[in-house]
């Protein structure tokens, strides 16, 4: 219980700091405490939605990534490598083609994008193995890289980042992201429930099926959700409750909580120093997180395999 309380205080510091230096630090500097217009313009309507975007992001992917890695019993599922993320992205591309300057529209699009990835992940679980699975999530999502690759040529479509963010994006990622996680903390048990075997499930009066297509479906949710708002995020979803599982144990009660606070980190911490290191200019976040994520999965992958 120690390493647990002090674990939630470290990253309760770690938040403080990083969010203040994320509003006082960018292309311009300045303190808090002596602000000119032109900085509460900055403050205000450019760093607080990308800030409060890049924390709701980084939880709602973080806690798919989780919900994934529960419902497929696999540590390194993830809706980035699994094509959702990447599903969502060409959709809400599309759905920004045919009806531009509507939001929500591509919102829409991108969930359906993602239940069409998800879908057809689907109908490959019960042929095989999840790390054979994890391949066909991996060919989902070069599929979908290359046909958004294809859009840019095209009039009426841009994409979407934390660079661009702004109070639309962040508002409807706030409202819709903490109605997944919401969901999400109801949920939680499923987690714990689809530890043992399918046949004790049944013997207890689950419905092993029914218990995965929920999980999976809130973790698509979360995930289209942040990909429509922000942008592809990857690794995020496998580093976090990785990371979580180490330090608060595999109990998804006690997990949730964690990868909410830590992804949201993590995400803003990337994003900050990506405004930082090549001032005025910056380097996207989602850049800075495949860079650490890839020596990340394979310090993962060498450590063995880990239950979800």
């Amino acid at each position: 219980m120690k390493k647990i309380t002090l674990t939630y205080l470290g990253l309760a510091i770690l938040l403080v700091l990083t969010i203040g230096l994320a509003l006082t630090n960018g292309a311009s500097h300045f303190s808090l405490t002596h602000l000119t217009t032109t900085n509460q313009n900055t403050l205000f309507n450019i760093r607080l939605p990308r800030i409060l975007a890049a924390l709701l992001a980084g939880a709602t992917v973080s806690v798919s990534g989780a919900f994934f890695q529960a419902a497929l019993r696999n540590p390194i599922a993830d809706p980035g490598i699994m094509g959702v993320a990447a599903g969502a992205n060409f959709f809400q591309l599309i759905g920004g083609l045919l009806i531009p300057g509507i939001f929500l529209n591509r919102v829409a699009w991108a969930f359906l994008g993602g239940l069409v990835a998800f879908e057809i992940l689907v109908r490959f679980q019960p042929k095989m193995d999840p790390y054979r699975l994890i391949l066909v999530g991996v060919a989902i999502n070069a599929m979908f890289t290359g046909l958004v690759n294809l859009i840019p040529t095209l009039p009426g479509t841009a994409s979407t980042s934390l660079a661009t963010v702004t109070w639309t994006s962040t508002l409807t990622l706030a409202w819709l992201g903490l109605i997944g996680l919401i969901l999400a903390v109801i949920l939680a048990p499923w987690g714990n429930y689809l530890k043992v075997g399918d046949n004790q499930l049944v013997s207890l009066g689950q419905s092993p099926k029914r218990l995965r297509r929920g999980l999976l479906l809130v973790a698509v949710f979360l995930a289209t959700t942040s990909t429509a708002c922000i942008g592809v995020l990857a690794f995020i979803g496998i580093i976090v409750p990785h990371v979580g599982r180490r330090l608060v144990g595999h109990d998804y009660n006690r997990l949730l909580p964690f990868v909410m606070l830590a992804g949201g980190w993590l995400l803003l911490f990337f994003d900050t120093v990506g405004r930082l290191i090549v001032q005025p200019s910056e380097l996207p976040a989602a850049a800075l997180l495949a860079i650490f994520g890839g020596p990340a999965l394979i310090w993962i992958l060498k450590g063995g395999p880990q239950n979800a």
